[in-house]
């Protein structure tokens, strides 16, 4: 049986939590709810850009999270990190620059579940036990036959059935529904750099709710169980490896907090004045998101190489034409065609190259 499943609570407006100086906002657009400072509520939302952070009630838990990662990557080292992942890029927008992004850069931390329980039940599993095998391999040396004798380990499977009675700790669950496309963006963590949570490293970034309450997170969380479980039970058995683990228990007196995860959140605007959205894992330094050409950028320098190749062109047909004045008028016809044929070239490259770039921009992107 299943139960003391934790019940969050509404959070009036303009309270504040966890023992911070944040009260809760939602985003008017995409619905996503952080706490924040008094001074930014009605700011742009940091991770859609399109709708205020309005002042509102949130559901959510008031006992304090548990574990945070703190930021390692410092604002200082962002615009080489920015200067490298645009590099790729031939021809930019003209936000797609490092000032743009360190100007536009905001810091959120983002959460996650971490899901404690007893647990009791049965469990079955195979149980692989090493052990070593010799061997002789045969080779022929120098005109006869040695024989090398070979240890091999092999492992030895055996079926194993027992009863849990145990407390879990600390299992690792989505707490947004977007979880799986956010771990996209921001590239894995380091769990085990967490430090206990403290209002004090927060600084100035902005604090996402789960948006996954503990009910609708526990089919999630569920099956998580299974691995601390088994090594517990390979422990047990004294197995060096396990297999085809399958639990049936009961998951009681759970206790559900959060973990909070950095990240940095810049964005440029694309040709079509919309904003790109760019991620940075604030422990790793790993960037995602979309690093799109300027096609109109492209046309127009195409358009004023194309005008330079046709100048040149017809400077050709004028060489030709003194060609029975001037002797070496068709040596320097037959250059200048030959530098109006590369600048018709380059003109086409330049103007087909960013739709061609921004076709294979496919990666991952922040959900809206």
């Amino acid at each position: 049986m299943e139960r003391s499943m934790p019940a969050p609570e509404i959070i009036p407006e303009g309270q504040t939590l966890w023992q911070t100086d944040r009260q809760p906002a939602g985003c008017s657009h995409c619905r996503r709810v952080f706490l924040v400072r008094s001074g930014e509520l009605n700011a742009v939302c940091p991770l859609c850009l399109r709708g205020a952070l309005e002042p509102q009630p949130a559901y959510a838990r008031r006992a304090d999270p548990e574990r945070m990662l703190p930021f390692k990557v410092p604002r200082a080292e962002l615009p080489s990190i920015y200067q490298r992942f645009i590099s790729p890029v031939w021809i930019k927008p003209e936000e797609l620059n490092p000032e743009t992004l360190m100007k536009n850069t905001r810091p959120v931390f983002w959460p996650l579940w971490l899901v404690d329980a007893d647990v009791n039940g049965h469990w079955q599993m195979e149980a692989g036990f090493d052990y070593q095998v010799e061997s002789a391999r045969e080779t022929y040396v120098q005109g006869g036959w040695q024989s090398r004798k070979q240890i091999e380990t092999r492992i030895c499977w055996e079926p194993r059935i027992g009863q849990v009675n145990t407390r879990v700790n600390n299992v690792i669950t989505p707490a947004l529904e977007e979880h799986e496309n956010r771990l996209k963006m921001t590239g894995a963590y380091p769990m085990e750099a967490g430090v206990d949570f403290n209002p004090d490293l927060l600084g100035s970034a902005f604090l996402e709710l789960p948006d996954l309450a503990p009910e609708a997170a526990w089919p999630m969380a569920r099956p998580n169980f299974g691995r601390p479980l088994a090594e517990l039970c390979q422990t047990a058995a004294g197995a060096q490896h396990t297999r085809e683990f399958n639990l049936k228990a009961d998951f009681a007196n759970q206790n559900w907090t959060e973990f909070f995860l950095p990240l940095y959140a810049t964005h440029y605007h694309d040709d079509a004045g919309q904003p790109q959205m760019l991620i940075v894992n604030a422990v790793t330094g790993a960037i995602q998101g979309p690093r799109l050409a300027s096609r109109q950028r492209g046309h127009k320098i195409a358009g004023i190489i194309g005008s330079i190749g046709g100048g040149l062109f017809l400077l050709t047909l004028i060489g030709l034409l003194l060609t029975a004045i001037f002797q070496h008028a068709a040596l320097i016809a037959g250059l200048l065609g030959v530098l109006g044929l590369i600048a018709a070239i380059l003109a086409i490259v330049i103007a087909v190259w960013p739709g061609q770039w921004n076709k294979d921009q496919t990666g991952p992107r922040l959900a809206e």
